[in-house]
This record gives C-alpha cells, structure tokens and sequence, in this order.
C-alpha cells in the first residue's frame, strides 16, 4: 500500500511544473500593483476622507493578505528549496502586515469608543487572520524543507 501511493505522488509531482519566470514576474506585478493602489484606495474612502489613521488598516490588509501573501503563493508555486523557504517567510511577512492592520482597526475602535466584533465584515476578518495564523504554523512545523 505504501509503495502504491509513494508511486501516485511521483506521478502527480511529475505533471507538475514550475511557473515560467515571464508569468512569475507578471503575475507578481499585477498583485503586488493591486494590492498597494487598492489599499490606498481604500485607505481614502469616502471620497475627500484624504489619509488618517484609519487608513492604514486597508492598506495593511490590502498588502498582507493579497499582495504578500499572493506573492508567497506564486513563489511555492516555482518549486524547489530556495523558493519554499521564500513561500514561508513572504508569508509570515504578510501575516505580520494583517496583524498591524488589525491593531489599527483595534485601535481606531478604542478611540472611538466603538464596540469591537459587531458585523460579519469584522468576524469574518478575524477568522481569516486565526485561520491563516494556524495555516503557517502548521506549514512552518509541518512542511519546512528542512524539517521533512
């Protein structure tokens, strides 16, 4: 049994190919544009708002979740040890930018004397930011190149 199932990873990881580094770098471009101009985009709203300190949050959020860790993804997505270890640590890198996007809105509500975890938008993001958490733990223990 495990000899037949050692023999269907081989041939599953044999159709599999790294990303071309034209795609690589054009996908890279275009996340990592999106998430810097839609989270300053977002910072602004409503129009006239201009930069305050609310801002930061969907900017970091904006940066964190899709621009680092997009990044992350299309980097383990070229195979190999360099490029895995780069996956985690662009990645955690990404999970830190969300958590200081997360202080802020903490913080932003504190200030404004605001009730913290009253809409879906606010539960939702709090579980995506826990499960992405537990994601990277258990990769980092898990998945690490060095460990496996």
């Amino acid at each position: 049994d495990a000899k037949l199932i050692n023999q269907k990873q081989t041939a599953t990881m044999a159709k599999m190919t790294p990303l071309p580094t034209n795609k690589y770098l054009l996908l890279l471009s275009i996340i990592i544009g999106h998430s810097l101009l839609g989270g300053y985009y977002a910072g602004t709203r409503p129009e006239g708002a201009g930069w305050r300190f609310f801002s930061w949050h969907p900017f970091l959020m904006m940066v964190g979740m899709v621009g680092l860790m997009g990044t992350a993804t299309l980097t383990k997505k070229r195979m190999g040890y360099t490029n895995t270890k780069l996956h985690g640590m662009i990645a955690w890198a990404g999970l830190l930018s969300s958590y200081a996007g997360f202080y802020v809105i903490y913080q932003n509500k504190n200030t404004m004397g605001k009730d913290h975890y009253t809409t879906l938008h606010s539960k939702a993001g709090l579980a995506a930011l826990l499960g992405s958490t537990m994601l990277g733990m258990a990769g980092g223990g898990v998945f690490h190149p060095d460990f496996c």
